[in-house]
């Protein structure tokens, strides 16, 4: 019963039940999105999954003073709740909004705290699919939703990070846990460049970066060799599927 539990708490983070958050990306000193985020928000829009916004919270780098940072990332916060209402996206009945600028723990690579970080209530559909949560067991795996890489590469995309910053809060509270990454590709046979190998390697190259020990962490790439959805998949939603992290819990200290 002890691990049951554990496995909860772990997942909670990942997926917040029926609330969720995404991060976009700004140019130096301007409070409009990167065009690489704006692309993502709009593909987050256009299929549905945020219900309604939460809260919008506003960051900046540390290269001007604090009170021009503290505006800035205002402009953000408006530019961004501007863009998602003209979009048809509704505000939820307790929405807020916060400017923070520079006043945060800082990334050291500083195009990572120009952001923008909107809490949202997804789609019903997830919401079904968290409340299965309580079920896994040690050994199972999960898939982490929105964990994307650019096509063909093992470069994250932007809607990867709050997943990623999740995980690793994840692995920081929880010191008990050792995890296994899996990497997996969609649309063809053969993984001759090893793509899901360096896409498992690379999740785990972002704990070690930020403090985890090596130790709690395997990763492997299973190629096309566990797909969802048979070969060649029959649209773009089964490519999606098949081309995956998964994250399995491998042991939880007693």
């Amino acid at each position: 019963m002890k691990k049951i539990l554990l496995l909860i708490v772990f997942i909670i983070p990942l997926y917040g039940f029926n609330q969720e958050q995404m991060i976009v990306y700004f140019p130096t000193d301007k409070s409009y999105m990167l065009h690489s985020s704006k692309i993502e928000l709009k593909k987050m829009i256009d299929s549905k999954q945020i219900k309604s916004v939460i809260k919008i919270i506003g960051y900046t780098d540390s290269t001007a003073s604090q009170v021009y940072n503290k505006e800035l990332a205002e402009r953000r916060v408006l530019d961004i709740k501007y863009y998602l209402t003209t979009n048809g996206v509704s505000l939820a009945h307790n929405f807020s909004s916060k400017a923070v600028g520079e006043d945060f723990n800082q990334h050291v690579e500083l195009s990572k705290n120009r952001k923008v970080i909107i809490k949202y209530e997804g789609n019903a559909l997830e919401a079904n699919q968290a409340t299965n949560l309580k079920d896994l067991k040690k050994g199972e795996k999960l898939a982490l939703k929105h964990l994307n890489f650019e096509p063909g590469l093992d470069q994250f995309r932007e809607i990867a990070f709050p997943v990623l910053e999740n995980l690793l809060e994840t692995m920081i509270e929880r010191e008990d846990l050792k995890i296994k990454i899996h990497g997996h590709i969609c649309c063809t046979f053969l993984d001759d460049t090893n793509l899901s190998t360096r896409r498992a390697l690379k999740v785990r190259n972002y704990l070690i970066e930020n403090g985890i020990s090596p130790n709690r962490l395997i990763h492997e790439g299973h190629g096309s060799s566990r797909p969802i959805h048979p070969l060649p998949e029959k649209n773009e939603e089964q490519m999606k599927e098949n081309r995956r992290v998964e994250i399995e819990i491998i042991s939880v200290k007693e």
